[in-house]
């Protein structure tokens, strides 16, 4: 079989034609379409148009017979391609001599979701159900085993078949990705938005063994996202309030723990109650409800009211600047100055802050009076503050 670019005659070596058809794959229609056939299959002396871009692939009894990988205009005008020779035997006038695929060269895009939710063992959330959806880019690298897989063995002849193949081949490979992130990172349902990348990458790894025998590259997985179920995301939504009270770990897995235990209860009489369970397990998820709330408040409250206690703690005054100072402090807390250093008690020898009354340690009265004008003194005092009298 020749292919030239001239067109060809309408006599041609099998008998006499009374016009040729040309045949191509109009710009307008490709798109993302990987494969087009031509309508019908062609006959000698018609014209096949090939671009930059395309393969041009003659197919015929299950056979690939030659494939077209230039740009250009070529006629079927004679055979002299060694697989072709029998059939030039056979075929005469204008009996079919072979289907004609056009396969696109370039990269492809395309995008992928699972119909049914993933299942996703979660060291919080326990078994979980996942929806995951993103993007592909693709191309074909082999155009012989493509048709031979595709048209030959499975039957198709239209591109959306093989897009559909693809993205389940694609989607098959998912559950082991996520097994194998989750064994090598030890990702949880809360990390996983934070490792989609490597998750790509090692589906992307995955899917292009599955399909390189179909002659077909994936070239990159990207933009993938993960819908978790409503109820998983409220419960992700309530640890993530639970971690904003600032609690220690351990505090925030009780909490979160409580929640769960809820739910299930919830669940639970729902299920065995019908109507009345319903009714029963709305009443355990609002007390489960409000004893999340109340040990939540609690932890909330402990934390805000230490240093409240600490402010309200008996103590005394600081002798330079007045301020409440908790007893047995040394220093004052607001000024800095040295608490102490006043008279000690005369029954019991404690130290007496300057300006009491009564030793704080034993309760022995402290003031003394002016002999002369009756005016209370200070322990230590060695004048009168009012009448100046010396005090002995």
């Amino acid at each position: 079989m020749i292919f030239d670019k001239k067109t060809p005659t309408t006599q041609g070596s099998g008998g006499s034609f009374s016009g040729a058809t040309t045949f191509m794959w109009d710009d307008a229609a490709k798109g993302e379409k990987v494969m087009y056939r031509i309508p019908r299959n062609i006959i000698w002396n018609d014209n096949v148009v090939v671009r930059e871009d395309e393969y041009a692939v003659f197919f015929r009894d299950g056979k690939v017979l030659t494939v077209l990988d230039r740009a250009g205009r070529f006629g079927l005008s004679s055979l002299n391609i060694p697989v072709l020779t029998e059939l030039q035997r056979k075929i005469t006038g204008t009996q079919p001599v072979a289907e004609v695929y056009y396969l696109q060269r370039r990269e492809l895009q395309g995008k992928f979701g699972t119909t049914e939710a993933l299942t996703f063992r979660d060291q919080d959330f326990g078994m979980i159900r996942l929806r995951i959806f993103g993007q592909f880019a693709y191309k074909v690298v082999n155009p012989i085993q493509f048709i031979t897989q595709f048209v030959g063995t499975s039957g198709f002849s239209e591109s959306d078949q093989v897009v559909s193949w693809l993205k389940e081949a694609i989607i098959m490979q998912l559950n082991d990705a996520l097994g194998e992130l989750k064994k090598k990172s030890q990702v949880s349902a809360l990390d996983l938005p934070a490792y989609l990348d490597e998750l790509g990458e090692i589906l992307l790894s995955k899917s292009e063994s599955k399909v390189a025998e179909y002659g077909l590259k994936v070239m990159r997985i990207v933009g993938l996202n993960i819908n978790f179920p409503e109820d998983v995301q409220k419960a992700i939504d309530t640890r993530s309030g639970i971690g904003a009270l600032g609690l220690s770990d351990q505090k925030q897995k009780e909490a979160f723990m409580a929640f769960q235990a809820g739910n299930a209860m919830r669940d639970a009489a729902k299920q065995e109650g019908g109507a009345a369970g319903a009714g029963a397990g709305a009443g355990v998820g609002i007390g489960a409800g409000m004893g999340l709330g109340m040990m939540m408040a609690s932890q909330l409250g402990q934390t805000m009211q230490q240093p409240q206690q600490a402010a309200r703690t008996p103590g005394i005054k600081c002798p330079s600047c007045g301020s409440d100072v908790p007893s047995g402090s040394k220093f004052c807390t607001n000024c800095g100055g040295k608490i102490g250093g006043g008279t000690p008690c005369p029954k019991c020898k404690a130290d007496v802050p300057s300006g009491s009354k009564f030793c704080p340690a034993c309760g022995t009265k402290i003031a003394t009076n002016c002999p002369k004008c009756n005016a209370e003194l200070q322990p230590g005092a060695k004048f009168c503050p009012s009448c100046g009298e010396k005090i002995e």
